[in-house]
């Protein structure tokens, strides 16, 4: 196939990239990408399609390229698959890393997005009671707690933890 037939080819068919990016607009959006990366991508996948693309295997080119520009927006969502928490695009947490092991032998990862040391934060937790370590748990492994309990125990963790950090700063 000759360059100039491939690019007619394309110009032909270049509207199934708007038909593809508003089909997928919700998940394009999801993953915080720009729809001109996107169409870049998908243009780059309908020229390679157009090369690879066999009249006697496929009758339709416009069902082909729709075919692999799909299986183009899988690919992009697993190459920008969101991992961690992702519920702050602003700030990146830090984790920090605690070695003392509970009694049900789990090792407590908590994120801070202050200049708290590790000792602070280990020493903050030996603090919590049995229930606030509890609740604790159940909201870092991404329970949604409902009960007033729960929520009442995690608003009295944060109050005193913000306490503890504050005194922790002024020494």
């Amino acid at each position: 196939m000759t360059g100039e037939t491939r690019n007619n080819l394309f110009l032909e068919n270049q509207h199934l990239i708007g038909r593809i990016i508003k089909r997928n607009r919700r998940l394009i959006a999801a993953l915080w990408l720009e729809t001109a990366d996107v169409a870049q991508d998908l243009s780059i996948v309908m020229l390679l399609a157009i090369e690879k693309f066999d009249p006697l295997r496929c009758n339709s080119l416009p069902a082909f390229l729709m075919y692999k520009m799909q299986y183009a927006i899988l690919d992009i969502r697993r190459r920008h698959k969101p991992h961690g928490m992702t519920g702050a695009k602003d700030t990146r947490p830090e984790y920090a890393y605690i070695d003392k092991v509970s009694d049900t032998g789990i090792v407590w990862e908590i994120p801070t997005y202050d200049d708290t040391g590790i000792f602070e934060m280990s020493e903050f937790l030996g603090n919590l009671t049995e229930f606030e370590r509890e609740t604790l748990k159940q909201r870092v492994d991404g329970h949604y707690l409902r009960k007033k309990i729960y929520t009442a125990a995690l608003a009295d963790m944060r109050y005193s933890y913000e306490q503890y950090s504050a005194a922790a700063l002024s020494k």
